[in-house]
């Protein structure tokens, strides 16, 4: 560790306002002796990690507050060094002039995530768990927040763990099988063992990588757009299915001219829903905007719901809007069952097509059935998928697909019959790529744009 991260660092650890309890952390060689001289408790006459009172004092010796202060020696911390948390009444006046105080003693403040870092490169966690640990702090659900739980204590690292330690072992039996080969009485691993074992160990990596489905979605939610064309129900829809009065509903064509959202939960996924503009040709200027954001939400959605009115056969306009949606996920929606239905949807079935379904916005008939087959749609893998640690991250997919890829060429190389030491490098290659998903190896750049990403104080 060089100078710059040896220093003594200090921050706020609870949020920033006026509460009941305000922590100032601080970590690094001086964190005890600056504590010390801040609050005059010695760490040497207190057990380690309980909390003991004190006076907190600015850097001249005058009151401050009256608190409490607790000490971590190293390596039993968070960050792996000596750390002090000093416990102040909730007042960002009195916060701000210990920190002071801690600053003019040798401490200086800390940078966003620098808590976090130091405790990856002191070897605390990983980079997964590091990024767990955020994701805990942001999770919008219980199921997101039970997701990247497991991620902090070290889940994704638990599974990609066994395959990196068969890739090692299978490395060291192709490279002895090189070094060796001219050694007849050596037993080789024959082609065909060869073949097998990366196949399975690609196969293992491969349905991990389905998790990512999930897990983008429990840390990021999922966007589910409503479109079809104007007065078929589509904010009519997005009020129901929020249980509020967020859209204007009224029988005149185009009342929605920009996209409108709202925010649910299902199955654990923080969905967001989003009702379009009426996908229409016009010469208003304003509603020709809002369809041509309407397109750009449809572009971008993990799935949409095309509303067709079932109490009247479908039209030339219908089908134009349904080429927007017809090769992208979707669910066709036969909407206003409380009224004599003359549409079927047939002749709607692109290849994004995930079923049809037919309700009343107005009733709410068919509602929960709509719900279900959302859940199908964005919960990939449904509970069993729920219990283990998703990948959250696409640093975490692009890792991973990267160790795929290297393994299928691998796999080539025997069935093609060529040196043996190009199945080594790409055994390599692969292993390579599961340590930088865990952070044993971890360009600059990469680390400074994740704890970048974290809050001040973690």
């Amino acid at each position: 560790m060089d100078d710059a991260a040896a220093t003594t660092i200090v921050a706020p650890v609870t949020p920033p306002g006026a509460g009941a309890v305000s922590i100032l952390r601080l970590s690094g060689d001086r964190a005890f002796p600056i504590a010390r001289r801040l609050t005059g408790v010695d760490p040497a006459a207190h057990p380690p990690r309980t909390l003991s009172r004190c006076a907190a004092r600015d850097a001249s010796g005058k009151e401050i507050d009256s608190g409490l202060v607790a000490y971590f020696p190293a390596p039993n911390s968070f960050t792996g060094e000596d750390v002090a948390e000093i416990h102040l009444h909730g007042n960002p006046i009195l916060l701000e002039e210990v920190a002071a105080a801690a600053c003019a003693s040798g401490a200086r403040p800390a940078e966003a995530g620098e808590f976090s870092r130091r405790a990856f490169e002191n070897g605390k966690m990983d980079l997964t768990q590091a990024e767990g640990l955020c994701d805990l702090i942001l999770a919008r659900t219980a199921a997101s927040a039970r997701a990247a739980l497991r991620q902090l204590n070290g889940g994704i690292r638990d599974a990609v763990a066994p395959l990196k330690e068969r890739m090692l072992s299978l490395l060291v039996l192709l490279e002895a099988s090189i070094d060796f080969s001219d050694e007849e009485d050596l037993a080789l691993l024959s082609v065909a063992q060869i073949s097998e074992r990366v196949s399975e160990i690609r196969a293992s990596l491969f349905a991990y990588l389905k998790s990512y489905d999930l897990g983008h979605r429990l840390r990021e939610g999922a966007t589910v757009a409503i479109a079809g064309v104007a007065n078929v129900g589509k904010s009519r829809l997005l009020n129901r299915l929020l249980g509020e009065e967020r859209a204007i509903v009224t029988e005149v064509p185009g009342t929605t001219r920009d996209y409108l959202s709202g925010e649910i939960t299902l199955s654990g996924i923080p969905v967001r829903l989003v009702d379009t503009a009426g996908l229409r040709e016009t010469e208003d200027p304003v509603e020709r905007e809002g369809v041509r954001r309407s397109r750009e939400i449809l572009a971008g959605a993990d799935l949409s719901l095309f509303l067709l009115d079932a109490s009247r056969p479908a039209d030339d306009g219908d089908r134009g809007a349904y080429a927007e949606v017809a090769g992208r996920p979707h669910l066709l929606l036969l909407n206003k069952s409380d009224l004599p239905s003359v549409e079927s949807g047939k002749g709607f079935y692109g290849g994004g097509s995930r079923g049809i379904l037919s309700l009343s916005a107005k009733t709410g008939e068919g509602i929960a059935g709509l719900l279900e087959a959302l859940a199908r749609e964005l919960v990939p893998g449904g509970s069993a998928m729920m219990a283990e640690a998703p990948m959250t991250r696409l640093r975490h997919a692009d890792a991973v697909r990267k160790a795929v890829s290297a393994l299928e060429r691998a796999e080539r190389a025997v069935g093609e019959g060529l040196s043996l030491e190009f199945p080594a490098a790409d055994v390599r290659e692969a292993m390579l790529a599961l340590a930088e998903l865990t952070g044993e190896i971890a360009p600059e750049e990469v680390l400074n744009s994740i704890f970048g990403s974290f809050c001040i104080g973690k």
